[in-house]
């Protein structure tokens, strides 16, 4: 039995077009013979006689509710072209027709035709149909979207212009009001001059947008471009915009959809005329919908040439998985009804259908009647018959089809994935479509390989470059607002990089090396790069925060938030070693940095991250091991190093916090600010911060090393230190023992000022420490150099007559030829016992010179003498003590008379004016004086 042939799809619409005109125009006339219709459009004619002007609004409106009318039952579309399709007509062409076939009834019908014969009479029944057609004509300027109006020329308008103002003044010869006319032509020349507006500023955003050349890499030459480059996450929508690695894939599968398949074979007609079914696979932000618009234009450039591409668009994010082949099929009719009215594809809308089915029997039969059933497998074909006769190509793209949690998800990738696997059909060959999803998961593999004939993976792409080159710009632009980098003494970026060569360089830079392996697309890069950028400003953390750090601290923020949320909450017990119960391990001990960062980075990754994020927090905190070894804690940095990232923890500063915040909290001093007061402010002002205020202190404490490192602020050096002790008060628990001031104190002692830092130093009890220190050192100085003691640590004589004379040399040198002996007699009660006897001892080594003799003897016999010319208790009792303790040995001291008469006088005094005069008499006793005192 023979298949009954169907009829081509051209003349099935022209007969379908036909028949609905054919019965249109038989109840228009059924219904002008119905009584109570003639009564009410009398009645309505009466009305609108009663003033013409309502005759004109009526007309006015009326030309705009049937163009509403035409949009809101899809028979027209605002984005649709004008031009007429005689393969496909509109459904408007019924319209016509049907307005044809009623002057035909009404020009055989001799009743009517005086109507025709009768200019009059003609006249008086359309004069108003032109207003009708115009505000039609009026509304669709209006409507029209700027990326069409841009596309109409002068020309156009003139012409349409001419032929309204032609209709116009027609109608004022049958009388139409000229201020309606005026009115007329003012709204149309409006709406012209909207347009025209609308087109200018389309054309010239486009001119600037494709002005804006995109670089990669370490092509982008200053802040600015990169800043232009990551403004936004908007879709680019030009090949040659696309990074020259998406440009391939953009490339490939748009030959593909032209060709119908691979280079080799697009001489094949077969191959040709075959439909696409594509995968654009990668993660979310890779540029997947950029490389879908670029596909998109690059497809619409070559339509005149071959077929027009119709493209539709469909996002399934949120939809429900049952509703998933409406959802599709609803959208692919709202895109091509653009171009092809759609009116014999349009179904009612399924909530809509069901709101009738639950009114009851009557309209639960309207609503099967309306709606029938829907064949998805027959609509496609035959909606694939429609473009090709129209000579369209369908490219629709599905995205958004792996967004969704749980089980629902996967249900709708399955529903997608048969929805999708209808159209592989071989006689669908106009239908084409691109699925651009994640391939990360089982599922979507699975998924992917059902629907998917050709599959383009995007590679991960490599960030590092990009990032070195970001952060050695961003490290450049401290040196362009005057500020300082705190770890360098360098005052550009070139001195910078020329001491540090291999910095910013991308296999060694690791904020930007670590940062590259968490990121994994261009989305996710500029987001971070915008927030690190938003903040790095003079006004917030530009030279505030360590920029490495504040990269990889906004990189853990934007990829794993939960991660992120749990170091914050855990940060205080990190780096500050407060105890908190979370802190605790189960036999009750305290869990170690190591430990406690290997349990966070368990508790929110997999095991395949565990490196990365280990790698991240080692950089981020500045471990000093790897933290899944769980050997301590292990941070390389105290409060009062000078650098800035997450793993310093000052008292006063929380370099956390400053990230959170993207600013300098109002109670933290800002580093630059202290930084700057170093170097450059009154040393007055600044000692007085320094000595009054907490803060500063630490700050100074923290950064007062960089005035260290260059050579031409020694006098700066020296008088800050000379302000400071001037300021610091009598505070015995100053700050002067520790810290970068003792530094200062070395370097003022070292160039030449050690007998006014000594003076100034004993007076102040905080001062002790601080002097007993720097005595030290240059004892250690004396002694590394001069070979005074022997294996067992006790001094020795120096034979050698030219050692003696070079040893006491040296002594003069380090205390800068200090007279030691007015030294001590005039302040020897204010020095502690070890300064003193450091002082006592370089007396003795400045009088190697002299001659041979005992070391001992001699350092005892200094210590006598300051004894008798400064009877103090307190140089007493350093005597008691040196000749009571291991400190010197002594043995029986050789005295003159003189000598021991001064020296027994003095001590008898003092013992008389003492108390407890046991002291006394031992050292009477040790120095072999008469036991008759």
């Amino acid at each position: 039995m023979s298949q009954v042939k169907k009829l081509p799809i051209t003349a099935t619409r022209w007969l379908s077009l036909l028949l609905c005109a054919i019965t249109a125009s038989t109840i228009t006339v059924f219904l002008s013979k119905v009584g109570f219709v003639q009564e009410f459009y009398a009645s309505w004619g009466t009305i609108l006689n009663a003033n013409p002007i309502l005759y004109y609004c009526s007309a006015f409106l009326a030309g705009i509710g049937i163009k509403l009318l035409l949009d809101k039952f899809y028979i027209s579309h605002p984005k649709r072209s004008i031009g007429f399709n005689w393969r496909y007509p509109p459904v408007t062409i019924a319209v016509w027709l049907s307005v044809a076939a009623l002057l035909v009834y009404l020009f055989v019908n001799t009743a009517y035709r005086p109507y025709f014969l009768d200019d009059d009479l003609l006249f008086s029944s359309l004069k108003y149909l032109h207003i009708t057609l115009f505000s039609s004509a009026l509304f669709v300027l209006f409507q029209e979207t700027k990326e069409k109006a841009k596309k109409l020329g002068g020309k156009s308008w003139f012409i349409l212009f001419a032929a309204l103002v032609t209709l116009l003044l027609a109608s004022g010869y049958y009388h139409t009001p000229w201020s309606l006319i005026t009115t007329f032509i003012l709204l149309y020349c409006f709406a012209v001059i909207l347009r025209l507006f609308a087109s200018s500023e389309i054309k010239q955003t486009h001119n600037e947008s494709s002005s804006v050349e995109v670089n990669s890499g370490d092509d982008f030459n200053d802040l600015d471009d990169f800043r232009e480059w990551f403004k936004d996450d908007s879709t680019i929508k030009s090949t040659e915009e696309l990074e020259p690695d998406l440009q391939v894939y953009a490339t490939r599968i748009t030959e593909r959809l032209q060709n119908g398949g691979d280079k080799d074979d697009k001489d094949d007609k077969d191959e040709k005329d075959l439909a696409q079914h594509i995968a654009l696979c990668g993660p979310y932000g890779c540029g997947k919908s950029s490389i879908v618009e670029s596909i998109v234009n690059d497809l619409a450039k070559n339509s005149e040439k071959e077929s027009v591409w119709i493209h539709s668009d469909i996002s399934t994010w949120g939809a429900a998985s049952g509703s998933v082949a409406h959802v599709v099929l609803s959208n692919i009719i709202d895109g091509i009804s653009q171009h092809i009215d759609m009116c014999a594809f349009r179904a009612l809308p399924k909530h809509y259908t069901e709101a009738l089915k639950s009114g009851g029997s009557v309209f639960q039969f309207a609503s099967t009647l309306l709606a029938g059933p829907i064949d998805t497998d027959t609509r496609f074909q035959k909606l694939n018959d429609v473009l090709k006769t129209t000579n369209h190509k369908l490219l629709i793209t599905l995205q958004d089809v792996d967004r969704g949690t749980g089980d629902e998800n996967e249900k709708r990738l399955n529903d997608i994935a048969a929805l999708l696997d209808r159209l592989k059909s071989r006689d669908l060959s106009h239908i084409n479509f691109i699925v651009a999803m994640g391939n990360d998961k089982l599922e979507y593999t699975v998924v992917l390989s059902k629907v998917a004939d050709h599959i383009e993976t995007i590679v991960s792409q490599n960030f590092k470059r990009i990032l070195s080159n970001w952060a050695k710009l961003c490290t450049k632009e401290i040196f362009n607002k005057n500020l300082k980098l705190i770890n360098s003494s360098a005052n550009d970026i070139d001195e910078y990089t020329k001491q540090n060569p291999h910095t910013f360089s991308q296999s060694s830079y690791q904020p930007a090396i670590i940062s590259n392996n968490v990121i994994d697309s261009a989305r996710m890069l500029k987001r971070v790069m915008r927030r690190v950028s938003k903040c790095w400003t003079r006004d917030k953390l530009l030279g505030e925060v360590d920029f490495g750090s504040l990269l990889l601290i906004t990189t853990l923020r934007e990829d794993n938030p939960a991660l992120f949320n749990a170091f914050v909450n855990s940060y205080i017990n990190l780096v500050y070693g407060k105890s908190l119960p979370v802190a605790k391990t189960e036999d009750g001990k305290q869990k170690t940095i190591n430990e406690t960062l290997s349990d966070l980075i368990a508790d929110f990754t997999n095991s395949e991250a565990t490196h990365v994020y280990n790698a991240l927090f080692k950089e981020l905190l500045n471990l000093k091991e790897d933290i899944t070894d769980k050997s301590g804690n292990g941070l390389k940095s105290n409060k009062n190093s000078g650098e800035q990232h997450l793993g310093v923890k000052p008292d006063s500063i929380d370099y956390l916090k400053r990230v959170l915040l993207e600013t300098v909290p109002k109670s933290e001093l800002r580093d630059q600010v202290v930084i700057d007061s170093i170097k450059f402010s009154s040393t007055q002002e600044l000692a007085q911060h320094i000595c009054s205020d907490y803060g500063w202190q630490e700050a100074f404490d923290r950064f007062g090393r960089k005035l260290l490192l260059d050579d031409k602020n020694q006098n700066r050096v020296e008088k800050i230190a000379f302000d400071i002790l001037e300021h610091i008060g009598k505070d015995k628990n100053g700050f002067l023992t520790e810290g970068v001031f003792e530094e200062y104190i070395k370097q003022t002692i070292d160039n030449g000022n050690l007998e006014s830092v000594l003076n100034r130093l004993v007076n102040l009890e905080s001062g002790e420490k601080l002097l007993e220190l720097q005595l030290e050192r240059l004892l250690r100085n004396f002694e590394g150099i001069i070979p005074i003691r022997d294996g067992n640590g006790s001094y020795i004589d120096i034979k050698d007559e030219a050692d003696r004379r070079e040893a006491a040399s040296y002594s003069n040198e380090l205390f800068q030829g200090i007279n030691i002996s007015n030294l001590l007699n005039s302040n020897g009660h204010k020095l502690s016992k070890r300064s003193f006897l450091i002082c006592l001892k370089f007396k003795t080594f400045s009088q190697l010179a002299d001659g041979e003799f005992i070391f001992l003897n001699k350092l005892i016999k200094n210590l006598l003498k300051v004894v008798i010319n400064n009877k103090n208790t307190r140089v007493v009792d350093y005597l008691i003590k040196a000749i009571t303790s291991d400190d010197i040995e002594i043995g029986h001291v050789e005295l003159s008379p003189k000598e021991k008469e001064d020296i027994l006088q003095t001590l008898v005094e003092l013992r008389d004016n003492q108390e407890n005069n046991s002291g006394i008499d031992m050292a009477i006793k040790n120095l072999s004086f008469s036991e008759e005192l």
